[in-house]
């Protein structure tokens, strides 16, 4: 049988084993108790006080001995119960105190798989109607990794967003506009400037997929971060958005 979850509610090895004892023995003296635990008179004889005080134990009088019984173990529940309404009185006053603090982190992902997991848990917890913003994919050819892999991912990425509700809205050069066929191309700015490359940012994090050297990416946790890149794709999009479909 397993016992740890009388010791995840309070109680001590000591009392568990009298506790436990005392159930087999039915009503019983500190003698029997002692001899069944092998615990010392002292010992036994402190712990069936503290039992005693929590309530786990009684015990009748029969001339000046004492004869001790366990409680029905259903009363556990009781207990246990007990004390969660306690908790929860003071639980609005612990929320209060709390002082919650900005998460502030970043992550490292490393090979194409690595790539894949960090796009999955960025968008994890995803509601719809919120915002994801990227700057487009793109990077130095490079003969050593086919990057037509990351263009097919991010086409099944779109479809993954779009199922979750998601609203993007993305800016990307033209000379990479062929990349797009097949994906909704309403919510993308192509621009014939340069600007910022592999960057996405949702809610308070931002995600860099540098690609270059090395197949490494990165994860940050930071609203100041991911508010200043959020006002950066807005000063293009506000600014080229409306001059992009009055062209077409």
């Amino acid at each position: 049988m397993d016992i740890s979850i009388l010791e995840d509610i309070g109680l001590t090895n000591a009392e568990i084993k009298i506790y436990i004892a005392l159930l087999e023995l039915g009503s019983s003296t500190a003698g029997p108790i002692i001899k069944k635990t092998g615990l010392q008179n002292s010992v036994v004889h402190m712990t069936l006080k503290k039992l005693l005080e929590k309530g786990y134990v009684s015990y009748i009088k029969k001339g000046k001995i004492r004869h001790y019984q366990a409680t029905d173990p259903k009363n556990i529940i009781d207990f246990i119960e007990e004390k969660r309404k306690r908790f929860e009185a003071i639980l609005p006053q612990l929320l209060i105190k709390q002082k919650k603090k900005e998460l502030q982190e970043a992550e490292i992902y490393e090979g194409f798989k690595g790539f894949k997991t960090m796009h999955y848990e960025f968008i994890k917890d995803a509601k719809p109607g919120e915002e994801y913003l990227y700057f487009a994919f793109g990077t130095e050819e490079n003969p050593e990794f086919d990057y037509e892999k990351v263009f097919y991912f991010y086409r099944e990425f779109e479809k993954e967003r779009k199922q979750r509700g998601i609203i993007l809205k993305g800016i990307a050069p033209m000379s990479i506009k062929e990349k797009y066929k097949g994906r909704e191309l309403k919510n993308v700015l192509f621009v014939d400037f340069p600007t910022a490359s592999n960057i996405s940012i949702f809610r308070s994090s931002v995600m860099l997929t540098p690609w270059e050297e090395k197949q490494v990416c990165f994860l940050i946790h930071s609203k100041q971060v991911a508010e200043s890149f959020r006002k950066y794709f807005y000063s293009i999009w506000n600014k080229y958005k409306k001059k992009s479909k009055l062209k077409n």
